[in-house]
């Protein structure tokens, strides 16, 4: 039984995510594995723009490409909720893994 205070590591068994991911890649390796197993039709992250503060919301169906949005990126809010109402349609018809800090959801 898991207790308030408990701690508890992981990362990813992939060598590439687990060098390009934060702290091992363990969100990455993840988000992969939902996509390969259709768990999930599509994945929204940000991934790297121009410079480390600009964040680029991206959809990825192709479990290949969900090492593009790997790492932390320290950067302004982003509302990912209003991107899935006004740019997915609120998602209804899909299944979609959403990675995010708090201040941005």
């Amino acid at each position: 039984m898991v207790q308030v205070g408990d701690m508890y590591y992981a990362w990813g068994s992939d060598d590439e995510i687990a060098a390009n991911g934060e702290c091992g890649g363990a969100v990455t390796t993840i988000l992969k594995f939902l996509l390969e197993d259709g768990i999930v039709d599509a994945v929204l992250a940000v991934k790297k723009g121009s410079d480390l503060y600009d964040a680029v919301p991206t959809l990825i169906t192709d479990p290949e490409k969900v090492i593009e949005s790997a790492g932390s990126l320290h950067c302004g809010t982003l509302n990912m909720a209003k991107i899935v109402g006004k740019y997915l349609d609120g998602a209804k018809d899909m299944k979609i893994a959403v990675t995010t800090k708090p201040c941005d959801a």
